[in-house]
C-alpha cells in the first residue's frame, strides 16, 4: 500500500496503539485486559505497519526475531508462575507490593503484571512472527 494518507495516519497510529497495548497490560492484574489483549493490540499495529511500509521499514523498526520474544515471555511467565512454589506457596500465587517513587507517592506492584508482560511478549511474538512468515511467502510468488 502506498497511499500517502496512510502512511502519514500510521505514523501516529502505530505509537499511540503500543502506548494503549502497554496500558492495557498493565491494567490487567486488576481488571478486565492483560497481557493477551495488549498483545493483541500491539500485534495489530505492527501488521498494519508492515502492511503499509513493507518489509524492510518493519525490519528497521523491529528488529528483533519473534522467536526471541517468544522466548523471553515464556521465560518472564514461567518463572513468575513456578516461583511461589520456591516459598511453599500455590503455584501462580501472586504477591504485592508498594513501591514508593518518593514526594508521598507510590504505585502498586502485584507480581501478575510481570506474568501479563510475558503473555503479551508472547502474542507478539506469535503474531508478529506468523504474519510476517506468511507475508514473505505472498511476497514472494
Amino acid at each position: 500500500m502506498t497511499s500517502l494518507i496512510l502512511k502519514t495516519a500510521m505514523r501516529l497510529i502505530v505509537p499511540l496503539a503500543m502506548l494503549f497495548a502497554a496500558y492495557m497490560a498493565l491494567k490487567g492484574h486488576n481488571e478486565p485486559g492483560g497481557g493477551f489483549i495488549g498483545g493483541l493490540i500491539a500485534s495489530v499495529s505492527l501488521a498494519l505497519y508492515r502492511m503499509t511500509y513493507g518489509v524492510d521499514s518493519f525490519d528497521k523498526l523491529f528488529p528483533i526475531h519473534p522467536r526471541i520474544l517468544v522466548f523471553v515471555g515464556l521465560t518472564c511467565a514461567v518463572l513468575t508462575a513456578i516461583f511461589p512454589l520456591l516459598l511453599g506457596r500455590p503455584l501462580l500465587t501472586s504477591y504485592e507490593h508498594y513501591l514508593n517513587l518518593g514526594f508521598g507517592q507510590s504505585v502498586h506492584f502485584v507480581t501478575a503484571a510481570i506474568f501479563d508482560i510475558g503473555v503479551l511478549l508472547v502474542v507478539v511474538g506469535v503474531s508478529v512472527g506468523m504474519i510476517d512468515r506468511l507475508s514473505r511467502e505472498v511476497e514472494k510468488s
